[in-house]
């Protein structure tokens, strides 16, 4: 990458109105840019799709967390795995693999992190996950990602402009090998593999973590 620096610029939305349910599952979406010679943002070169699940907000307001949850197909598909609905909290075991505990309420579900081919391997994701954690790592107990290789998801779909430019074909086509690696990439960078949640991993900020501690977002 010729660039020394990029940008995270995040998005999403908010608003008066009968929300019920969704406001307290938010959408928001990073774009990654690199700079120009000058320091400007000018070439979009990654995206980060991610939610926050407001848990303590909605039992405060008095919604039902099994209807919360329902109220996104991605959340709900993927919190059954790991969430408590009777007891209203992050399953036992995950408790437990973490011995000092889940500090915060609230959950940061990761969906995808998408990089172009000329900026892989400059360590552009982990640094995008250093700087949402960053900035949401205080109100959430908990970070999980879930280890699904887009050239699987794309396939099946017609790719649009940027999806093309992602060039996943060069990625491996044998499903074993393409999930260990992407397995292999969240955990280089600080996630956690838990026994019995093949598919996601985990990140809790209360937790010194050497990997994660590593990145360094001044350089």
């Amino acid at each position: 990458m010729n660039d020394s620096f990029v940008t995270f610029r995040y998005q999403f939305e908010s608003g008066t109105g009968p929300f019920g349910e969704g406001r307290y599952v938010r959408d928001i979406k990073m774009d990654i840019f690199s700079h120009d010679e000058d320091g400007s943002p000018v070439n979009l070169i990654g995206k980060v799709f991610f939610k926050i699940i407001y848990i303590a907000e909605a039992i405060d307001a008095g919604f039902d967390l099994y209807e919360m949850f329902d109220s996104d197909e991605y959340t709900f598909r993927h919190s059954q795995a790991f969430f408590d609905f009777a007891t209203g909290e992050v399953k036992e075991d995950i408790q437990e693999f973490y011995s000092c505990g889940i500090m915060q309420t609230n959950i940061c579900i990761l969906e995808k992190i998408e990089i172009l081919p000329g900026y892989r391997g400059c360590k552009i994701g982990a640094k995008a996950t250093k700087d949402i954690i960053f900035h949401f790592g205080s109100g959430c107990g908990l970070f999980v990602i879930q280890v699904f290789p887009l050239q699987f998801e794309l396939k099946k779909i017609e790719q649009d402009e940027w999806q093309k430019q992602q060039e996943l074909s060069i990625f491996p086509s044998q499903e074993n090998i393409a999930f260990k690696q992407l397995r292999d990439y969240y955990k280089s960078f600080g996630f956690d593999e838990i026994p019995g949640y093949e598919d996601l991993l985990f990140y809790n900020p209360a937790i010194i973590n050497v990997r994660f501690d590593a990145i360094d977002l001044e350089e």
